[in-house]
């Protein structure tokens, strides 16, 4: 009977790997046949800097997109790796039981709130805030890259705690006992943590990338090239949420959204599998 519950388990186990790896492939797949006409019929002038699709002469150029993208992208992702290791540092070394326990309830609160109230709370609270301060719009990078940050450093700080904690307890004695002090400690410990803090820092990149309630809500919605925090924007995961559910289906535009969707999950694979690479088979180079 044990033998065949094991055999039963392991079927199901992998009948659900091979469909979750033909979903996987059928979604490229997908998105690459539909994306396709653009890509012959544009060409390289997808990767130009005007988007203008309802034109007489449509114009299909989503590099100024891209690049919005990829600013917003790494800018929030700096700010909450380093918000998120500090504070994960501060709960594992230094908070007591009772901090510990009220702040990870909080993270647990947070992580849980929609991104759409996120966007809501941007337009309502944040957007006249910044206007009061200035900002000829409150509708921009900064407030973007605000409610980014909010939506992902609660899972920062919980995913580099919990790496932290792992952490076996003869590595900090042995530490100590050879006389370092407690930043010279959380150091090594930090060392030895890093292929799961590395983990939770791609899994957060990947989440602010592909938002797209935040960012078609609270960003801005300009085709214009960033060049300061209050400059309103318009992310690639933004043209796809406001435009694809009213673009003609089979059209050029409609491929060229597609073509956007494509390469959006294209870069995300990319840095899942450095990731994955660096993780597994790198993990005592980034431990040293």
């Amino acid at each position: 009977m044990k033998k065949i519950g094991e055999t039963l388990f392991k079927s199901i186990v992998f009948t659900a790997a091979i469909l979750v790896a033909a979903a996987l492939f059928g979604i490229i797949f997908f998105l690459f046949s539909e994306s396709l006409r653009a890509m012959k019929e544009i060409g390289w002038d997808l990767f130009s800097t005007e988007w203008f699709p309802v034109w007489e002469k449509p114009d299909f150029g989503i590099r100024t997109m891209l690049l919005n993208s990829i600013i917003l992208t790494l800018w929030t992702s700096f700010v909450v790796f380093s918000i998120g290791i500090i504070v994960a540092l501060y709960l594992h070394s230094y908070a007591n039981k009772r901090e510990k326990e009220l702040m990870l309830r909080v993270l647990e609160y947070v992580s849980g709130i929609p991104s759409v109230v996120l966007g809501f709370f941007g337009i309502v609270i944040v957007a006249p805030i910044l206007l009061k301060a200035g900002a000829w719009t409150g509708q921009n990078f900064f407030n973007a890259s605000f409610m980014l940050s909010v939506l992902t450093l609660p899972f920062m700080i919980s995913l580099s705690y919990q790496s932290l904690e792992k952490v076996p307890k003869e590595i900090s004695e042995a530490a100590v006992s050879i006389g370092a002090r407690d930043f010279a400690v959380m150091i090594v410990e930090l060392r030895y943590a890093m292929p799961g803090i590395v983990n939770a820092m791609m899994s957060v990149f990947n989440r602010i990338f592909g938002e797209t309630m935040i960012v078609l809500m609270v960003a801005g919605g300009s085709n214009l090239l960033v060049r300061s925090f209050f400059d309103p924007i318009r992310p690639l995961t933004a043209t796809l949420g406001s435009e694809l559910g009213e673009v003609e289906v089979k059209s050029l535009h409609y491929s060229a959204l597609f073509f956007i969707g494509f390469l959006l999950l294209a870069i995300s694979l990319a840095i899942t599998l450095l990731t994955n690479y660096i993780v597994r088979w790198r993990e005592r180079w980034i431990r040293g």
